[in-house]
């Protein structure tokens, strides 16, 4: 039976449900309030520091929640329940909120029917409960009219009118004069020709039924009661020297220069040209100048979306309050209900908000809808003429099976799109257009969609649901072909630890972490930690921390993470900083301070701002005060009066290490027996840990390390000792009966690098 020995390189790889024969030797059994990174190891998670307590924090289990992240220093968390909408700064201060909010009223869970996107100083809100409409305006409607216009005279030339109602008609007819006499020249004058068939329509037609109204060469006709009439224009030069207008005409550039303001004609588009009819009115923009011609609506339609039902927006103001408001929707400005229909979202309920390539994009159903490029507001083309490069864009994604679109995530110079079953990808050229825009399917994944998916770096985590317990999967595009996608599965090794369903999912670039919260268990923080060298993954770690209360939400900015809690006395706005611990710049030794709620109190006298009843009181020199113990508030203004105190909640740090296994190349060998004889832990800038080794069937035996090292230079009684090294600790049971866990429910400090055992080992049988 010989003595063998074998290295943990570390301890950073989180937790595994797989057998132990199949562990990593850097995966454990189970991982609580770690972090795990490759640069420090495996160390206590940094302890949660009080910003505020959230006032009259009422329905605040389905409040929906956002943050507004505009740089490093501005940053706003939006909470919205059913009967109020608030904002909080980064600090904790109450940001006031103006204006009418009906657009959200009728809101059960507004976790789940809420969905925003930031740009700017504007948060777009879109309630996905409430159905687009129309406003039942509609288009200008214009009376039987027409336009005649003398385009040009002639000598012995004649011009005929002729109009048609009610079954009458009445003929306006003139024949210019011969060129003999030379003040024949001022009767071929087009104003002329003009003026005698006007004044004979106005001598012949019935006033109370017909209104005239003189423009030059050209005049305008309305029928005034409310009626119909026709009109046939002709001229003995093969009728091209007079032209009538009236509905529509085959050429634009028959129409006259001057008429009636307002008045509407259709074109018809050029077939050959591949034109679509369009339409034109003459108009003078109100400046009294030459008129023009200018594309616009046909009359009698809808133009207006219903702004109450349409996405609103959250304005910014100067004095940093904010303002919830309608937003002014463009209405539709040219075409029809063929060539320029509303979009396709109207009559449907919204699913997702986004800005993707300067364009504000919205999904209903199995559509995605784009406004025109860098106006936000638009959602109709702005001329049928053509197909602008800058047009709106609303297309459908193509799939044999139905899939609603939920969640739209820029990713890869794409935009990544999920329904509950499949992946699309929104792909374009250098410009995203009408012509260019394609949807493909990309994979097809079951996903669980409560959460949104979120991008970080060149990944997209999205998650997925087994039966009462929900997974991860990595979304990636394949390196070596730089267009092939795939979705691994990042639980794939710990099926069951994310309890219920995930319904808020955070990532950081900055920190290689990702932050998951769980509906079943709502006071743990699911967290991923990875890292990648090259193409190769080199730390995959799943972990939880636990919180004394229920986390509605959590969020990255930059290296700190801001959490709602909902505690027993309260809910409180909370900051993790993942950099460097704000305490060790007090403290002797330069020691982190690890209490939940934390606060740091200077003056004589101070409390805590919470009333938990476990909070304990550290000062910069390591004097431990319990709240409610025998003259506490005594020896907390004693403290006090020697520099700042550390006021707080004490949480736990456990860490089961795996089962040890003996493996040669890799492969378990488990026709064996291991007797565990010790195990050594290296661990660095250490104040305080406990190593409980918990053999089956006996007494379990509990040894401390408290940072007193004897002979160590840190040993002194003025200071808590903070200290690097090896513990060693017993084991003596065998390594499939035994369970090895390393806690602390200290404030202070522990980390450690990797470990070590040795044990007496038998092989029963000689491999090949």
């Amino acid at each position: 039976m010989p003595l063998i020995s074998e290295s943990i390189p570390n301890l950073v790889n989180g937790v595994s449900q797989q057998p132990p024969s199949l562990r990593l030797k850097t995966q454990a059994q189970l991982q609580e309030n770690g972090l795990s990174t490759v640069v420090e190891g495996l160390r206590k998670r940094p302890s949660s520091e009080f910003i505020a307590e959230i006032p009259d924090a009422v329905d605040f289990d389905n409040a929906f929640i956002h943050t507004i992240r505009r740089d490093e220093k501005e940053f706003y968390t939006l909470i919205i329940t059913p009967s109020t909408i608030r904002m909080f700064d980064k600090e904790g201060v109450s940001r006031a909120v103006t204006g009418d909010a009906s657009y959200l009223s009728g809101l059960v869970n507004p976790s789940t029917e809420l969905t925003v996107t930031s740009v700017a100083d504007y948060t777009f809100i879109v309630n996905k409960t409430v159905t687009v409409g129309k406003l039942p305006d509609i288009s200008p409607t214009r009376p039987e009219e027409a336009l005649v216009y003398v385009r040009q005279g002639d000598y012995l030339t004649d011009y005929k009118v002729t109009l048609t109602y009610d079954g009458a008609t009445t003929v306006a007819s003139y024949t210019t004069f011969d060129a003999s006499v030379s003040s024949n020249q001022s009767d071929v004058k087009t104003n002329n020709i003009a003026k005698q068939l006007f004044d004979a329509l106005v001598d012949n037609l019935p006033a109370d039924k017909f209104l005239l109204t003189d423009y030059g060469s050209t005049f305008y006709i309305k029928r005034i009661d409310g009626g119909a009439f026709t009109m046939r224009v002709e001229d003995s030069r093969g009728d091209t020297f007079v032209k009538g207008f009236k509905g529509q005409v085959t050429d634009f550039y028959d129409l006259p220069p001057k008429g009636e303001l307002g008045f509407s004609i259709k074109v018809i588009g050029d077939t050959k040209a591949q034109e679509d009819d369009y339409y034109v009115t003459l108009t003078d923009d109100n400046t009294g100048g030459t008129p023009t011609w200018k594309e616009s609506v046909a009359a009698g339609l809808e133009t207006h979306f219903d702004p109450a039902t349409m996405p609103h927006q959250l304005v910014k103001q100067p004095d940093g309050s904010f303002v919830f408001q309608q937003a002014e929707w463009l209405s539709r400005q040219a075409g029809d209900d063929e060539t320029n229909p509303f979009p396709s979202f109207v009559g449907k309920t919204l699913n997702d908000i986004f800005l993707h390539r300067n364009r504000l994009g919205l999904l209903a159903d199995e559509n995605v809808i784009f406004s025109e490029a860098g106006e936000y507001y638009n959602y109709f083309a702005t001329t049928v003429l053509t197909i602008l490069d800058s047009n709106p864009i609303d297309v459908a994604v193509s799939n044999n099976q139905v899939s609603i679109l939920r969640h739209a995530v820029p990713f890869n110079k794409t935009l990544l799109l999920f329904s509950d079953l499949t992946q699309f990808t929104l792909t374009a050229g250098d410009l995203l257009t009408p012509d260019t825009v394609a949807i493909d399917v990309a994979t097809q994944f079951e996903a669980s969609l409560r959460a949104k998916p979120v991008g970080i770096g060149r990944f997209v985590f999205f998650a997925t649901r087994r039966g009462i317990w929900s997974g991860v999967r990595e979304y990636f595009v394949e390196t070596a072909s730089d267009t092939t996608t795939n979705a691994l599965e990042i639980t794939s090794h710990c099926p069951r630890y994310i309890q219920g369903e995930v319904k808020r999912l955070a990532a950081s670039s900055n920190e290689e972490m990702l932050l998951a919260l769980s509906e079943t268990d709502p006071s743990t923080v699911y967290v991923y930690r990875y890292y990648w060298s090259a193409q190769e993954k080199l730390q995959s770690s799943w972990s939880e921390w636990k919180f004394d209360g229920e986390v509605l939400n959590v969020d990255f900015n930059m290296s700190d993470i801001f959490l709602i809690i909902k505690r027993a006395d309260g809910v409180y706005l909370e900051r993790i900083n993942l950099s460097r611990d704000q305490a060790t710049q007090y403290t002797v030794n330069n020691f982190g301070v690890n209490l939940d709620q934390r606060v740091i109190l200077s003056e004589v006298g101070a409390r805590t701002p919470y009333t938990a009843q476990n909070t304990i009181y550290v000062s910069f020199d390591g004097v431990v005060i319990t709240q409610g113990s025998v003259g506490w508030e005594e020896k907390l203004d004693a403290a006090l009066a020697r520099g700042v105190v550390f006021a707080g909640v004490p949480y736990t740090f456990k860490y089961t290490l795996s089962e040890v296994v003996v493996k040669r190349e890799n492969e378990p060998i488990t026709i064996s027996r291991l007797q565990m004889r010790s195990f050594a832990l290296v661990y660095y800038d250490t104040g305080y840990f406990e190593v409980t080794v918990r053999p089956k069937s006996r007494t379990p035996s509990n040894l401390k390390f408290t940072g007193r090292v004897v002979g160590s230079r840190n040993n002194l009684i003025s200071a808590l000792p903070i200290e690097s090294g090896t513990f060693k600790f017993p084991v003596l049971a065998k390594s499939d009966q035994v369970e090895i866990e390393i806690s602390s429910d200290s404030f202070l400090p522990c980390a450690f690098q990797s470990a070590e055992w040795e044990g007496y080992y038998t092989l029963r049988s000689t491999r090949n």
